[in-house]
């Protein structure tokens, strides 16, 4: 049964009072913080009076899940020391956090405006550095790393076959997690249009939502190992990976998510 239109606006009600109240909680606690430095001023004051892109507060607890998943596969002495490239790193949040643990970690994103507020935020991580580059083109010469961890990218860039293959190019280790299609396809994936605008969205302005299987089809040719991680620890908000396929090709929800880990089988 569709909800009518009285019980749509009561949802869509009570989301803007949820935003609200959350909004007000944030500017509350970063006037409370206003004794630091100039930079933690900005940075504490952005995140109180922005909520677009990045700097949504859902972000918050989804980041805590998807770090407690990439531990729970390491451990924390396995990651100390590894040389570790983040893809669509946003303002490096991620990658901060695995600095600060001993790896050596690189974060590229396309924008500039992301890369600055992340080198202002993290000013006093040692091991991490900021690199623009455009992932819808070459970026092969980032050179070579342990471990990729693509996060909330490939369903930003339209080409993701050609994308995926040069990740797979760089590093024997890819940890992957992306919005795909409801569908057993391999082979299929849906252009999208996107908002370039927007802070996390396609740098082009096209993005992709491939199937999970198209991914999977992709990285085997390649020859990697695939391992699934399709749990509800993972889930956060209204991002589930623990969804079943209806496999109705549906492709128009961020909500649908799924994460892997694919690794260059060892001689």
């Amino acid at each position: 049964m569709k909800p009518t239109a009285a019980l749509r606006a009561l949802r869509q009600s009570y989301r803007t009072l949820q935003q609200v109240s959350e909004r007000l909680d944030r500017i509350e606690y970063a006037m409370r913080r206003r004794t630091g430095s100039p930079i933690e001023q900005y940075v504490e004051l952005s995140y109180a009076t922005r909520d677009d892109g990045l700097f949504d507060g859902t972000y918050d607890l989804w980041r805590v899940t998807r770090i407690n998943k990439i531990l729970s596969i390491y451990g924390l002495d396995e990651l100390a020391g590894k040389r570790i490239l983040e893809l669509g790193a946003g303002h490096g949040d991620i990658g901060a956090f695995f600095a600060g643990i001993g790896a050596e970690v690189t974060c590229v994103d396309g924008r500039e405006e992301n890369l600055t507020f992340g080198r202002l935020k993290f000013r006093d991580v040692e091991g991490l550095s900021f690199v623009r580059a455009n992932l819808d083109e070459d970026f092969r010469h980032l050179g070579e790393f342990d471990l990729i961890l693509h996060l909330g990218l490939l369903y930003h860039i339209e080409a993701a076959e050609e994308h995926l293959l040069r990740c797979f190019e760089l590093a024997d280790e890819v940890i992957l997690e992306s919005v795909v299609c409801d569908s057993t396809d391999p082979n299929l994936i849906y252009p999208v249009d996107e908002d370039a605008g927007v802070n996390e969205d396609a740098l082009s302005g096209r993005g992709s939502r491939p199937s999970p299987f198209f991914i999977e089809r992709v990285a085997r040719e390649a020859g990697f190992e695939i391992e699934r991680y399709f749990t509800s620890d993972l889930n956060a908000g209204e991002y589930l990976y623990d969804w079943e396929h209806q496999n109705d090709g549906s492709h128009d929800a961020y909500r649908r998510r799924r994460f892997w880990r694919f690794r260059r089988p060892r001689e």
